[in-house]
């Protein structure tokens, strides 16, 4: 057994599954085209974005809710409308959907009582001139913004690739663990509606700018707590405030929201990640996991023994099934014999 067993387990248990997620995202697209077929608007094409579409959903803590990022890709050149007009479609659209709706900046957010939202972003995709194609994002101060979802997209796709190896059951590789890791660390520290907690993408970004090739162990197979201590040294270590530019337009800083203080206590809280995964580096599993768990909460796993227990309960049972079921193959019942 190993540390990494405890990591794996942690991981499931906080990951989201996205067939949910899923399912409530396709009954608002559909609401919404719905509504603008019936007012002879054109209509969207969703466009998959943000955490769900990158593989690091989380499982929320507490009020936190769910979050579900949905571009609505309307086939329009950006200086034929308003962008105002354009995003008053979409909230009238779903005004009557639940009575929770904010016409936010990039974004309209749908809240719903069941404990998610969904961040609709506008976008008005067109060909220019060289006959190249551009998004524009229809934000809340009434301008179109140059905007680039699909190289987004593409750009993260291309960072995943030397990880590909790195793979667990679920499907998600290292970068995507530790992505997701990190998005509990700060769930567990940082109110959900504070302006100091980073983006997700934000997240997502640090680990691909701090992680630059998989952390393996001596047989080949992952090994997150080195790839942890390597991301938070990084940023530990980092002179000033921690900055990484969006890899498309508008080229922002993805940390640029948080203030000075904010940016010196998020480092501060890297250097005490750093010492407990240090420090858990030598211990024996279950007190390395004592360790762990201050920093990532109860989700991660105080000892395996339980899951081993339920696990070899399951082997019993299926053995003592088979035992049950084997006079049956032995001596089967003849087909006169049903009745």
């Amino acid at each position: 057994m190993s540390i990494q067993q405890y990591f794996t387990r942690f991981h499931k248990e906080i990951k989201v599954e996205t067939e949910e997620l899923r399912e409530k995202r396709d009954i608002l697209v559909e609401k919404i085209r719905a509504s603008l077929k019936k007012a002879g608007q054109p209509l969207p094409v969703a466009l998959n974005q943000g955490s769900y579409i990158y593989g690091v959903g989380v499982k929320p803590l507490g009020d936190i809710e769910y979050d579900i990022d949905v571009g609505l890709d309307f086939p329009i050149q950006a200086f034929d409308y308003e962008a105002k007009t354009v995003r008053k479609w979409v909230y009238d659209a779903i005004a009557d959907h639940t009575k929770n709706v904010e016409d936010r900046g990039p974004c309209i957010r749908v809240r719903y009582a069941a404990g998610y939202h969904v961040d609709l972003v506008v976008y008005a995709r067109f060909k220019d001139q060289d006959d190249v194609e551009n998004y524009q994002l229809a934000h809340k101060d009434g301008s179109w913004k140059p905007a680039e979802p699909k190289k987004l997209k593409d750009y993260i796709s291309d960072a995943r690739k030397p990880f590909v190896g790195t793979k667990d059951s679920s499907g998600s590789d290292q970068l995507q663990r530790l992505t997701r890791y990190l998005k509990r660390w700060n769930d567990i520290d940082i109110p959900d509606d504070s302006p100091d907690k980073p983006f997700g993408l934000a997240t997502l970004l640090l680990v691909i700018n701090k992680l630059n090739t998989p952390f393996l162990d001596q047989n080949g197979d992952s090994n997150d707590l080195e790839a942890l201590i390597a991301v938070a040294c990084a940023v530990k270590n980092t002179y000033g405030r921690v900055s990484i530019r969006k890899p498309t337009q508008e080229f922002e800083d993805v940390f640029a929201k948080l203030s000075d203080k904010a940016m010196e206590r998020l480092k501060s809280r890297f250097g005490s990640l750093l010492s407990d995964l240090e420090s858990a580096r030598y211990k024996s599993d279950d007190d390395a996991a004592k360790i762990l768990r201050r920093q990532f909460g109860s989700d991660f796993p105080e000892s395996l023994r339980k899951f081993e227990d339920s696990s070899t309960d399951s082997r019993v049972h299926a053995i003592r099934d088979m035992e049950a079921a084997a006079p049956a193959f032995i001596n089967p019942s003849k087909p006169w014999c049903r009745w």
